[in-house]
């Protein structure tokens, strides 16, 4: 019997409650002795139902560096979310999943649709997907995510152009060795429903195949919303050899969710803003605001196994995306006297608005604008060439790996607008007694907008091993980037180095220190009211430098991983204003402290934590706006082994974000918040076939936001015309079974 092949199918394992006597045949075979053999047939029917105990698993990772490196040999910090604790906290999309992160907070996302989040203090420029920078932006829900990695600091050298607070890479699921298929229905709060196919099969000794599909309809606290989302998503592993794979996937998604621009903050005398008590469901939108897209993406990906030291591997992909998006844009805030000569939005006489709200009886009313892009469509390419491998000089051994990169990207779209900008429209919306479908979603005017880019990148990485505690990273990169296409491809020409190192102070602790390097090409795109596009590069890239020194440890017995790690991160060559006003300043800084860990910590006992003190500063030493300065998070959850209990599972969570500025000018803010959620889950065993099956069904209840805080995630805008609502208290059941 092949133990270790039969756990790895069963996502459980065996309980051993007697160990069979083994003795040797006279031809020095094991054999069991006599009266064993059903001994040995009852420990393969006792199993302990549950999930596996290694499903907060975070220990190896290649996202930084290509070849795979133990979480102790990484002198980086890459933090991991597992797919375990995605199901165990019923995240439903990238954003969420986020908060178990420390030093992460969350951005606006273009009124909710995008993901949009904080890194260090600086805001990400995409979301990258199997180690490629994702040309289209929407919000990317967990259907077809296997782990969520982020990495910390400036990643030029494994990515190409980033942002130096780091960046996240979602890895999505792959066919699975062993047959295995799972079924996910969940009803929650606010006419919440989601239905997930998750199905993996060997079809032949050589080929795989795995589907995942999931259907999501939903409405929200916010009125008038409807959600709606469907994700199909096909992968393919064939073995043409012993040495060479070929890996195919083709990915799906069409979402469908309003725009919406969230509540706002008034002016108030003492120079401050405050933001407004009305409902938390009010919208203060119409019902036409629309964010619609269909996002396809296409990937090969060949490995040939050139020795038993040398691997080579090829891979393309094609991403292309068609959206539209239409919605009502604060444009203004007007604030009058309750006895202000106003009847449904419009004036029955002249009147002169205050400048600030300083009466409970002050009336609140917005001018809005209608506009929204039309027929958006992207189209991205992407190549990649990697060779990796390990060679020896002396007593040192070498991981190297040399890589080559090539994306080719285009956009298009028609922008609307109505009515025009000129001047104040009516009627005006009163944010205390709406009045509804006084604007029509038709444009008046627009115009058509382009641009397309090409980008090459070369690197070399190399993990030198020099003796048992002491290991060192070296890399260089070399960007080349035609921000408008026009080429040729000399317009950005840059080097990004890498350098790092790692020492075992004691058995399982490392320390750490790293210099890395970003940068982001400085394309200046001009568009007029008439729809004029200018573009031009008259400044060098935006480029960053992060120095950063920390702790690994990885506790108890290797199950429980944590990390400590201190940085500076410095920014410069960033272009304020635009066209002629244009100016290059310094950038912004950030500098902190980080700890976090992952893992197991008992039998049945799994623990997600961290914290951050985040200190970052623009150049005339304000905070940026929705950056918080302390973040903590801490999911601890227990499913019991044995006992009549075996297969109960509990878990709860705590998220902090201390205050955060909601303005770069940091007048006025957003406040602190701390959400609480909680999970319980029964895993019920069942019989199939006259057998106990190690393959339960879960039964699982989750409420989030537990106190119903009032929360605020991000500002969109400096003057207080777009706040996101964070969502009340929610709650799902759910059930799970897998076969």
């Amino acid at each position: 019997m092949n133990w270790t092949k039969k756990l790895g199918s069963t996502c459980c394992f065996t309980a051993l409650l007697a160990a069979p006597t083994v003795h040797g045949d006279a031809e020095g075979t094991p054999s069991l002795a006599d009266g064993e053999t059903e001994i040995a047939a009852m420990m393969e029917q006792i199993v302990i139902y549950g999930t596996p105990p290694s499903r907060y698993d975070t220990r190896t990772t290649d996202a930084l560096t290509g070849f795979p490196l133990d979480f102790l040999d990484l002198p980086r910090v890459v933090e991991i979310i597992p797919e375990q604790l995605l199901l165990d906290q019923k995240v439903t999309d990238l954003g969420e999943a986020l908060r178990n992160v420390p030093g992460i907070t969350l951005g606006d996302g273009f009124g909710g649709t995008n993901d949009d989040y904080f890194i260090r203090g600086f805001r990400r420029n995409t979301v990258y997907r199997d180690g490629l920078r994702r040309r289209s932006n929407f919000k990317t829900n967990t259907t077809n995510v296997e782990r969520v990695e982020v990495v910390k600091g400036p990643a030029a050298i494994g990515f190409g152009q980033v942002e130096p607070g780091g960046l996240v890479n979602i890895v999505t699921k792959k066919p699975l060795d062993e047959p295995r298929n799972y079924v996910e229905l969940r009803g929650g709060r606010f006419d919440d429903y989601f239905a997930l196919l998750d199905i993996s099969q060997p079809v032949t000794d050589r080929f795989a195949v795995r589907l995942n599909a999931s259907m999501h309809d939903s409405e929200s606290f916010r009125d008038f919303t409807e959600i709606q989302r469907d994700v199909v998503a096909l992968t393919g592993r064939f073995d043409v050899s012993d040495a060479t794979r070929l890996d195919l996937s083709y990915e799906y998604r069409d979402e469908s969710r309003p725009l919406d621009r969230g509540t706002i903050a008034v002016p108030t005398p003492d120079g401050s803003r405050t933001i407004v008590d009305t409902p938390r469901s009010r919208r203060f939108g119409e019902a036409f605001e629309i964010f619609d897209t269909q996002f396809e993406f296409f990937s090969v990906d060949l490995t040939h196994e050139l020795s038993k030291r040398w691997k080579l591997r090829l891979s393309g992909a094609h991403e292309t995306s068609d959206s539209d998006d239409i919605q009502v844009r604060p444009r203004a805030i007007l604030i009058f006297d309750a006895s202000a000569p106003i009847v449904d939005g419009f004036f029955t006489e002249p009147a002169e608005p205050k400048p600030f709200f300083e009466d409970p009886t002050d009336r609140i009313l917005l001018a809005r604008r209608v506009d929204g892009s039309q027929d958006r469509q992207i189209d991205a390419t992407y190549a990649n060439a990697q060779l990796t491998g390990s060679v020896w000089t002396g007593s040192i051994e070498h991981l190297l790996a040399f890589s080559a990169d090539y994306r080719e990207s285009e956009e298009s779209r028609f922008f609307g607008l109505n009515p025009n900008t000129d001047g104040i429209t009516l009627p005006l919306f009163d944010i205390n007694a709406p009045v509804y479908g006084t604007l029509s979603p038709g444009f008046s005017r627009g115009f058509d907008t382009a641009a397309e880019d090409d980008e090459y990148g070369f690197a070399v990485q190399d993990h030198i091993r020099i003796n048992e505690k002491l290991s060192a990273l070296l890399g260089l990169r070399m960007d080349f980037v035609d921000a408008d296409g026009s080429g040729p491809l000399d317009r950005v020409d840059e080097l990004s180095p890498q350098v790092a190192f790692s020492y075992a102070v004691a058995p399982h602790i490392v320390l750490f220190g790293s210099y890395s390097e970003a940068l982001i090409p400085n394309v200046q795109t001009v568009v007029d009211l008439d729809g004029n596009v200018s573009t031009s590069d008259p400044f060098p890239p935006e480029e960053s430098q992060q120095y950063e020194v920390g702790l690994k440890a990885s506790l108890f017995e290797e199950r429980f991983n944590m990390s400590m790690a201190a940085y500076e991160i410095d920014k410069e060559n960033v272009v304020q204003g635009s066209g002629a006003d244009a100016v290059l300043t310094k950038g912004q800084e950030s500098r902190g402290f980080e700890i976090s860990g992952t893992g197991q910590i008992a039998p049945g006992m799994n623990l997600v934590t961290g914290y951050a003190y985040t200190d970052a500063s623009l150049p005339n030493g304000n905070r940026p706006r929705n950056v918080a300065k302390h973040t903590f998070n801490t999911w601890l959850s227990y499913e019991f082994q044995d006992g009549r209990l075996r297969g109960l599972g509990v878990g709860g969570g705590a998220f902090h974000s201390s205050d955060r500025y909601g303005d770069n000018a940091n007048t006025w803010r957003l406040g602190d918040y701390t959400l609480l959620d909680l999970s319980a889950w029964y895993n019920l065993p069942f019989t199939f076939r006259g057998r106990d099956s190690s393959l339960p069904t879960r039964i699982q209840f989750s409420v989030k936001n537990l106190t119903d805080e009032t929360w605020y995630p991000a500002s969109g805008f400096d003057n207080g015309q777009r706040i996101n609502i964070g969502t009340p208290r929610t709650w799902y059941l759910s059930l799970t079974t897998r076969w």
